[in-house]
């Protein structure tokens, strides 16, 4: 039984929580996790990755890896828990049919539960809008989210205008919608973050503020911000980005990736620009096939995420994508996990909501209101409550805290899309690609001459090369194959080190040959590697 606890589903995780956790996972298992900060944050919070593996096994960087991050956005807390369900099945209780202990001999998996701890803190501890990082500006007439009443929490602040552009909806008046072109008679809104002004002149204000999308900085088909929203100043100019970054190309042994979001649920496979039939038919056929074991443990939809909209919205056009870098860039099968929002947790379908179309939000919201009735002690709505605000006087203060917007409910995750999805990365783990020297023997050909013939073989259920497109990045090295002669030995022919090129799934090489003099009873090692699928060797002793 394992002597640190499994990860909690009746709350998200403060950092210092899930510092805590992870600590305690380290010192509860030291032969088989290792826990590191790639990197710091603007306000001083170690980006923790922990590496899973059996350390005795030898040297992980060797070993094929398999990478999984989560809440790169803000309030998408609920990946850091499937990050951390993921450990408990590593190292706490495996899953019914998988042997853990045996697969981490083989594979190392490297976990980031919280690439953007910043973001994270400030949705949990406040409830207030952010999408990855968000730069309030203080210039003057500029308004800046905070706590005006006190109460913990920054929601919404409306203000009773007569060209206000929301109202109430009548059958719940908590619920703000879109006046309608019509609208001529009855109570209208003006709506804003809850905030102070800076150095208002008491004239018009306005929201200022500059949001970051770390989800948009990848260097995949990046585009400036008057392009693309929250892309950053440059690929990897954020601080969380370039940690993961330095990391992933380091590592080159990383054959896959997936990276836990909050939204409405679903499993996305790549293009996020583009269409389908830019990728390679051999790749789209193993995206899907992957992809469709993912629903189907988690049960979630499998879509392209150009198809990841509304009905009456045009086909997406995701600019600096995760997606796209780890396909385009890395060549790997890299997926997304969406698990859920406040609607799926309603009972509205990803399927329905999207379906409906954007007209069809103010029900989902009374839906989400539902929710919250039925869930009192979560504090996913703040009731609308008049403050005197210390510069505009009466206002209303209100709404819902926004990381409940965009977060499963407890239950779906932890009953069916945590361990969904933990169970299909670690079968993702155990299709990896897996170098093995399938022969070698050794033959006297003449007096102290010997011919060495030997192949090599991919064991595993990946090409070495991972995808088709992976052949076409520079950076992506092909299976290498040396002989190592002892003092003494001479080699007669072919080079001591080979290229071999790539290993197709259970495929073996041909046969390989090379010819030495050396004294019966000489020893040669044959050394095999590849960037993707491991290093082997195997000594044999000349007769």
């Amino acid at each position: 039984m394992a002597d640190f606890a499994p990860p909690r589903f009746d709350a998200w995780y403060s950092y210092a929580e899930l510092t805590d956790y992870l600590q305690q996972v380290q010192s509860a298992r030291p032969d088989q996790c290792r826990l590191r900060s790639i990197g710091k944050t603007p306000e001083d919070r170690h980006i923790w990755l922990l590496e899973v593996a059996d350390f005795s096994a030898g040297d992980t960087d060797s070993r094929p890896a398999f990478l999984v991050h989560a809440n790169i956005h803000a309030k998408e807390l609920a990946g850091t828990t499937s990050s951390l369900k993921l450990i408990w099945d590593l190292l706490g209780s495996a899953p019914e049919g998988i042997d853990t202990a045996a697969l981490l001999r083989e594979v190392v998996v490297y976990i980031i539960p919280r690439l953007n701890p910043d973001g994270a803190e400030f949705a949990l501890t406040t409830g207030g809008e952010i999408r990855s990082r968000m730069d309030e500006i203080r210039e003057p007439n500029c308004l800046y989210q905070a706590d005006v009443d006190g109460d913990g929490a920054i929601v919404d602040m409306r203000i009773e205008r007569p060209d206000g552009t929301w109202k109430p909806l009548e059958d719940d008046p908590r619920i703000l919608v879109p006046r309608e072109p019509t609208d001529h008679e009855g109570t209208f809104y003006a709506v804003y973050p809850e905030g102070l002004i800076a150095d208002w002149d008491g004239g018009e204000f306005r929201r200022c503020a500059r949001s970051h999308d770390f989800n948009r900085n990848w260097p995949a088909n990046w585009h400036q911000e008057h392009e693309q929203g929250g892309a950053g100043d440059y690929p990897f100019s954020e601080p969380e980005m370039r940690a993961i970054a330095d990391f992933v190309y380091a590592h080159e042994n990383i054959f896959g990736i997936l990276g836990f979001h909050c939204g409405c649920s679903a499993i996305l496979m790549p293009p996020s620009t583009g269409t389908v039939d830019d990728i390679p038919r051999a790749d789209l056929a193993i995206f899907r096939e992957l992809g469709t074991r993912a629903a189907e443990l988690t049960d979630l939809t499998l879509l392209p995420t150009i198809d990841y909209r509304s009905a009456d919205q045009p086909p997406v056009a995701l600019r600096g994508h995760s997606a796209d870098w780890g396909y385009q860039h890395l060549g790997l099968f890299h997926f997304e996990v969406e698990q859920g929002n406040i609607y799926n947790a309603a009972g509205v379908s990803t399927q329905d909501y999207f379906a409906a179309g954007s007209g069809a939000r103010p029900g989902f919201q009374k839906d989400a209101i539902r929710y919250h009735d039925e869930h009192p002690d979560y504090g996913i709505f703040v009731d609308w409550h008049e403050v005197e605000h210390p510069q505009l006087g009466p206002v209303e203060i209100g709404g819902f805290r926004k990381f409940w917007m965009i977060n499963p409910s407890f239950e779906n995750l932890r009953d069916t899309i945590a361990p969904g999805s933990s169970r299909f990365i670690l079968e993702y783990c155990r299709r990896r690609p897996r170098l093995v020297i399938s022969e070698i023997d050794a033959t006297a050909v003449a007096s102290e001459v010997y011919r060495i013939r030997a192949r090599v073989m991919n064991d595993g259920g990946f090409a070495t090369n991972i995808t088709e497109r992976a052949l076409k990045l520079r950076s992506l090295k092909p299976v290498r194959v040396s002989l190592s002669l002892h003092d003494g030995m001479e080699l007669l022919s072919n080079a001591l080190h080979r290229q071999i090129g790539h290993l197709a799934p259970h495929a073996r090489s041909g046969e390989l040959e090379w010819f030495i003099r050396a004294e019966p009873g000489g020893e040669v090692t044959l050394h095999a590697t590849s960037q993707r699928a491991g290093v082997v060797e195997q000594t044999i002793t000349l007769p």
